[in-house]
């Protein structure tokens, strides 16, 4: 057994490093204890700010396989945006991760438009923009939990004036769940937080959703003052 899995750790590695190929022009850089992927545009510049967009990956671990960049340069539309892409896995936790932090510390590396941060994540990782948005909503210009595995409503009011746009399958038993956490932002007064509910849809949405550029668009049409 020890030998099948000394054989298989090369594998797993040059697995890794082709998924990060895949990406263009990212670095792989730490802040504190977590990795995180930071990735620029084809038409990046340091002579103008960009963009950006802080993924939260799923329970498959990976900040890799379902990178939003990979869907756009699959659906051949253009993708304007720096992508910072934590790393959470090993009994991480989402909710423990100082995402201000790696977005002040990637903020020294590129050029990232302050006034156009946006925050999403699958899965687990949209149950980690839930958490996050509440604590960094101030930095956001817009968030967009796709299919979140979970979500309480505990200081949720917060980000009651950030734009938030939730999607869900219906067919997924988190739908109810994603159903209650709009409907506790507008309790707040939020007037920008709407549920795209997918009719009998189930839980893996994301890669259609990372691969129509609309999903981008309304993420742009979005800025802070």
């Amino acid at each position: 057994m020890k030998i099948k899995i000394l054989t298989l750790i090369p594998v797993i590695v040059l697995a890794m490093k082709a998924h990060s190929q895949e990406i263009q022009n990212a670095s792989s850089l730490k802040y504190k204890n977590i990795s995180y992927l930071l990735s620029k545009p084809i038409n990046y510049s340091d002579d103008l700010k960009h963009p950006t967009i802080i993924f939260l990956h799923g329970g498959d671990g990976s900040n890799t396989k379902h990178h939003p960049s990979k869907y756009a340069a699959k659906a051949g539309f253009s993708f304007p945006f720096i992508v910072i892409a934590p790393s959470c896995a090993g009994g991480c936790s989402w909710s423990s991760i100082d995402l201000e932090g790696i977005l002040k510390q990637a903020s020294e590396e590129v050029k990232i438009d302050p006034n156009r941060v946006y925050l999403t994540g699958y899965s687990m990782g949209g149950a980690g923009a839930w958490a996050n948005l509440k604590k960094i909503s101030h930095l956001l210009a817009a968030a967009s939990p796709l299919a979140p595995a979970g979500g309480n409503t505990r200081d949720l009011c917060k980000a009651k004036d950030l734009p938030i746009r939730v999607y869900h399958g219906t067919a997924d038993g988190g739908h109810r769940n994603s159903q209650n956490m709009v409907a506790a932002l507008k309790e707040c007064g939020s007037k920008s937080a709407e549920l795209i509910s997918l009719q009998g849809k189930g839980h893996g949405i994301w890669p259609a959703i990372f691969s129509d550029q609309s999903f981008y668009d309304w993420l742009l049409s979005n800025a802070k003052d």
